[in-house]
């Protein structure tokens, strides 16, 4: 059967690319132009501004940090969103509609808000800013967002096979190990990605949080303070592209996320 083309979601599609992929491009062009200056048109083409951003030690330090933080908050985020998950989906307590709109609220407050909060909170509450306080306000950042991805599947999961395992003799825990998780393993793994994601490129809250955490998007930031420094669009460049090898390895859960079962 021949599919009618339709000419004008296309041309809007193709507009709102455009759009939204040329910032990348211009700042990935400059990325490899020998001129600290950025102006049209390029003098040439160098890998200077890369390998000036690598023999930084700074980098070094502040990559291991940001990668540490992210690995956290990815494991907290997902085992907490998973749990929120089943909640939202499958809980019967009074006011659950409210108390699961208490819990998607770090999704429509503004990032700089909820940073600002938490330092205040944690302020006092006496815990000490650094490694710990970033972690706390990432995780509580994150979580919403893996809680979305696990509630997919979720909601299209048949409890039918929950009473079957029992039936066969298997606990609580072993039908949540062996049935349950398995089947939503996808909509689990692509959250965990999403939040390591999340915590990866967040700037807003470590900077209110992490009293002497030098993150990667922190240092970048403290590079661009006097100029833009040509090694940052290396930095640019080269998390874009991190970014979408990772997004191109989760669209494949996504998709399965969004069909279903077949």
């Amino acid at each position: 059967m021949r599919r009618e083309f339709h000419w004008f979601p296309a041309a809007v599609t193709g507009l709102m690319l455009v759009y939204s992929l040329l910032p990348i491009a211009t700042f990935t062009l400059f990325s490899f132009n020998p001129s600290p200056f950025y102006a049209f048109p390029l003098t040439g083409f160098t890998i200077g501004w890369y390998e000036k951003l690598m023999a930084d030690g700074r980098i070094g330090d502040s990559l291991l940090a940001s990668v540490g933080i992210a690995a956290a908050v990815m494991v907290l985020a997902t085992v907490i969103g998973t749990m929120f998950a089943f909640f939202v989906v499958r809980a019967a307590v009074p006011f659950k509609r409210l108390l699961a709109g208490l819990g998607f609220l770090p999704l429509v407050v503004p990032v700089l808000v909820l940073a600002a909060g938490l330092q205040v909170t944690f302020v006092e509450a006496g815990l000490p800013l650094g490694f710990g306080t970033v972690i706390l306000g990432h995780v509580i950042y994150a979580t919403p967002f893996v809680t979305l991805m696990v509630m997919a599947p979720l909601y299209r999961y048949n409890p039918v096979l929950d009473a079957a395992a029992r039936d066969l003799g298997a606990g609580p825990f072993t039908t949540l190990r062996l049935v349950t998780l398995p089947i939503l393993w996808p909509g689990i793994r692509s959250g965990a990605l999403l939040a390591f994601l999340l915590s990866f490129n967040e700037w807003a809250i470590a900077f209110f949080t992490g009293r002497g955490v030098n993150s990667l998007p922190m240092l970048i930031y403290s590079l661009q303070r006097n100029g833009l420094p040509p090694t940052v669009l290396a930095y640019a460049a080269l998390s874009t592209a991190v970014v979408a090898v990772a997004a191109l390895a989760v669209l494949p859960l996504l998709t399965r996320l969004l069909r279903g079962p077949k």
